[in-house]
């Protein structure tokens, strides 16, 4: 491990902390901040110490990448004891052979562990600077980024589902150096930053060093225009977001095929990823739109199509796209058994229960009494039927949910409820029987999925 300690220079107080306080300012007094060991987040740590009216933690990740991780972490602790910061260490296992790189497997881990470590009122700080900002540009040039990337990172952003803000974003990384200088600062030194095999080293050591020398503020310009690129987005997506307005409804997880036909195709591709951005879902790649295109909008209204990608899914039916969580796929034949007492819980990770409005009813026994057994709980296959109040025969079920307007991803995820003599008492909350029906209303019971 090498860590570098600045030469016992003048500790003259720098602008940064000042210039920091204004950044923070809008955002709140609790901050959680991301603590490598590095130059840039002890300089950001650091800095933000000195803020004296603000409540502020810092979370070290030990990924397990490198021999040295170990001390590293070490390194952070007496950093933060010596600070006098509180310091949340959490270990991760970073998956190499999930296809993303070991970089983008490593971001991925860090983020789940922050999101999981994070407070609801706290703000994450993360130490990316000027030059960072330029290397994003070019590396989200080469990989043929619209408008959206290419503004490259924004200094307020929620995409991990916390808010996190990176101060620094306009502060060149000199400007870092003569902090840590200044204030006689110690720090980590990767040796990895050095290998040129990864594409942002590459740009940090080779290409950026030749830019500069024939134009030496070339990272100035680059961050400048992700700025301009971030604005123009901005305007854009405000658009975007009106004429997504116009093919929603109620459900703002559904939008109109023939609302969304009325625009150009361009304009469409604004309009999905404005959608799906709202939202919260990942950022909707570029060959998803042109299948969405192809697949999805000029689909029959009878047909279930659907787009999967990071999580999230976008499915066709009748006259709308639904945006939803991608689903899990439900074993053929799947069955259980239940008392009604607790929650049931489905293999997709839905969860089910009566609800009482008195809580000293014996629900098992009351299900006991009614319907001689314990209740089988199991998932369409098709043809099933159940008999509805006021009716004389049994209605089939697929039928009933079409009639509703039940899209056939919602259907997936409703649960049979059979009876020990095999009738079919309810199709989650939508469709109840007639003798279901008075047994809820009897015991002061519903059925329902937990939220």
């Amino acid at each position: 491990m090498a860590v570098n300690k600045t030469p016992a220079e003048s500790s003259e107080n720098n602008a940064l902390p000042d210039k920091l306080r204004t950044q923070l300012e809008p955002h709140g007094k609790k901050f959680l901040c991301a603590f490598s060991g590095g130059l840039d987040s002890t300089v950001l740590l650091h800095a933000a110490s000195r803020i004296f009216d603000i409540k502020l933690r810092a979370i070290h990740i030990h990924h397990g990448l490198h021999p040295d991780a170990a001390r590293w972490t070490e390194h952070c602790i007496q950093f933060c004891r010596n600070q006098n910061i509180e310091l949340e260490v959490v270990n991760v296992e970073v998956r190499k052979d999930d296809g993303k790189g070991i970089e983008a497997a490593a971001r991925h881990a860090r983020y789940q562990a922050i999101a999981k470590q994070i407070r609801d009122d706290e703000v994450l700080l993360t130490a990316h600077h000027r030059q960072d900002q330029a290397e994003t540009l070019l590396l989200r040039l080469l990989r043929g980024s619209g408008s959206h990337g290419l503004a490259a990172m924004r200094e307020l952003s929620s995409a991990h589902g916390f808010k996190q803000l990176r101060p620094l974003l306009s502060v060149p990384k000199a400007e870092l150096l003569t902090y840590a200088k200044d204030e006689k600062l110690t720090w980590i030194e990767d040796p990895s930053n050095s290998k040129t095999d990864f594409d942002r080293n590459y740009l940090r050591h080779e290409i950026m060093p030749m830019l500069e020398k024939r134009w030496p503020h070339v990272a100035d310009s680059f961050a400048r225009s992700a700025e301009l690129l971030a604005e123009e987005h901005q305007c854009l997506r405000e658009q975007s977001l009106r004429f997504l307005a116009q093919a929603q409804g109620v459900d703002e997880c559904a939008a109109s095929v023939t609302a969304l036909m009325q625009y150009s195709k361009p304009w469409r591709a604004q309009i999905l990823r404005a959608w799906t951005e709202s939202l919260n879902a990942a950022p909707l790649p570029a060959h998803l739109i042109q299948e969405i295109e192809l697949t999805l909008l000029t689909a029959r209204p009878d047909a279930e199509a659907y787009v999967q990608w990071s999580g999230s899914q976008i499915s066709r039916w009748r006259d709308c796209l639904y945006l939803s969580e991608q689903e899990t796929d439900m074993p053929i034949g799947w069955q259980q058994t239940w008392n009604g007492l607790d929650k049931l819980t489905l293999p997709n990770g839905d969860q089910w229960l009566f609800e009482l409005r008195d809580n000293a009813t014996d629900i098992v026994t009351a299900i006991h009494t009614e319907f001689a057994g314990d209740l089988s709980i199991t998932l369409r296959q098709g043809g099933e039927k159940i008999l509805l109040e006021k009716r004389e025969h049994h209605s089939i079920i697929k039928n009933r949910l079409q009639e509703l307007g039940i899209p056939p991803r919602e259907r997936r995820r409703l649960p049979l409820v059979v009876s020990a003599a095999g009738e079919c008492l309810a199709v989650g909350d939508v469709l109840l029987s007639a003798r279901f029906e008075a047994f809820c209303s009897t015991y002061g019971t519903r059925f329902i999925r937990k939220v």
